[in-house]
């Protein structure tokens, strides 16, 4: 696991290490917990589809949220070249919102996973795709934000690993569970694939 540049706020509990302690435990624990609770086991392949709606809508919504507050502040897109005042603003922003998507407003989620198209049926669906939404919003409002990256034909050997343990040579046509997670060039979390028949 790979840190940011600058040291932690350790009374902050929406600091990157304690945000990525929970995406650890989401990935192993609470993973295993939704699959588990279909009548029948969840696929790999429908898991990673639901994993990586979710991702997108958050990164969706959050992104519309920013340009809504710019477009209220009266401040033009950020694609222009970031000045030192709307890089100042920007993490404001974003410390502003990680507090508010740390508070555990549901609201939030629910309507992020409403967005992703998906309607899970049992409290433990539920709770898994709520807490998908809250550690990935979390991991975006970083600074600089962390990011999921899906695609597999662009990863290094080294940025994944198989979810039964395989060594790479006995990997067939590899796939996606987990995203590599990467803040700018650097990779925080490796990604973890399974093989698609």
């Amino acid at each position: 696991m790979g840190m940011h540049k600058d040291s932690e706020n350790m009374n902050d509990p929406s600091r990157l290490s304690a945000i990525l302690q929970m995406y650890e435990m989401l990935r192993l624990r609470e993973w295993e917990k939704f699959r588990s609770s279909t009548a029948s086991y969840l696929s790999y392949k429908t898991g990673s589809d639901i994993i990586k709606n979710l991702f997108d809508a958050c990164e969706k919504d959050i992104q519309q949220r920013i340009t809504n507050i710019f477009k209220v502040l009266d401040i033009p897109p950020l694609n222009d070249i970031m000045t030192d005042s709307k890089q100042g603003m920007m993490q404001e922003i974003r410390n502003l919102f990680r507090y508010s998507y740390y508070q555990n407003h549901s609201e939030f989620y629910s309507n992020i996973i409403m967005l992703a198209g998906i309607n899970p049926k049992t409290a433990l669906q539920r709770q898994f795709t709520l807490q998908c939404c809250k550690i990935y919003c979390l991991l975006l409002l970083q600074d600089p934000p962390v990011k999921a990256v899906w695609n597999i034909q662009e990863s290094l050997v080294q940025d994944v690993e198989h979810v039964d343990k395989k060594d790479r040579e006995h990997w067939r046509k590899p796939a996606f569970l987990w995203p590599i997670l990467k803040c700018g060039e650097q990779v925080i979390v490796k990604g973890v694939v399974w093989d698609e028949k």
